[in-house]
């Protein structure tokens, strides 16, 4: 399959079946149902996010051209690409960006860096290196010792570096990387705020970018959003139920073609 072609969504769960834990992920009051629920609102960026767009210079022009659900990124090593919640098109007065946006509703970033590449132990060697090259990878990038690194939040690491990879793959020097949170979060603020002074940014303050920082020929800014959880949205039962229901049709489908085509 390309994953390079693209369809539209046409109803917020049509993002379910591209979830990394399909319907586990599909739930009212999480960041994957949040985030795709008001960005499918609008042909334009969410409000609070183009607020703080707004108030850099760089990006107080953004318009939104496209934007990708779990957009899938290549990180240059051996293993699973990085699925980026959502990454945005800007367009800017001079060019365009790339924008990685990461939503969080009380979720953490994930395992710490000197967990992840400790593994399993029922990992074999060949994953334990291949887990060594791409760190290697990911702190080359990031100009990142891996002293530094090991007691960062892996998925802070390969999320900014893709906004980085995208943007050298649009071909655009301007890239940002930002946390769209919709629940009041103390212990992963202070997890990006470490991240942040680790890669050489200024302590971050909500709704501000900051920025940028030189990557591999990339302006990179940062920020993080604060947002409320979209009101009015589809109760998640619901929403799996049309999704069902939208499956159950596709297949019907399918069946019948099968049976016309034997017959």
């Amino acid at each position: 399959m390309n994953h390079r072609l693209h369809v539209p969504l046409l109803e917020p769960e049509d993002v379910v079946r591209h979830l990394g834990r399909k319907e586990r992920h599909w739930k009212g009051g999480r960041s994957a149902h949040a985030l795709t629920v008001l960005w499918s609102k609008d042909v334009d960026f969410p409000d609070e996010i183009q607020s703080a767009l707004a108030k850099h210079p760089i990006f107080e022009s953004a318009v939104l051209i496209d934007a990708f659900l779990e957009r899938k990124v290549d990180l240059g090593s051996d293993g699973r690409p990085s699925q980026t919640d959502l990454l945005a098109i800007a367009g800017l007065d001079q060019g365009i960006a790339i924008i990685a946006i990461e939503g969080k509703a009380g979720e953490p970033f994930g395992d710490y860096v000197h967990a992840w590449l400790k593994g399993k132990d029922k990992d074999s060697e060949k994953d334990r290196r291949m887990r060594e090259r791409r760190l290697e990878r990911l702190c080359e990038t990031l100009r990142l010792s891996w002293e530094v690194a090991l007691p960062l939040r892996y998925q802070l690491l390969h999320r900014s570096a893709s906004a980085i990879y995208e943007a050298q793959r649009y071909r655009t020097n301007v890239a940002a990387f930002l946390v769209h949170s919709f629940s009041y979060d103390p212990k992963s603020f202070e997890d990006f705020s470490r991240f942040l002074r680790a890669v050489g940014f200024e302590p971050p303050t909500v709704g501000v970018l900051s920025g940028p920082v030189a990557r591999d020929s990339v302006s990179l800014y940062v920020g993080w959003v604060a947002d409320k959880l979209p009101k009015g949205h589809i109760h998640y039962l619901d929403s799996l139920r049309r999704y069902a229901d939208k499956l159950t049709r596709y297949c019907d489908g399918i069946r019948a073609w099968c049976d016309k085509r034997q017959a």
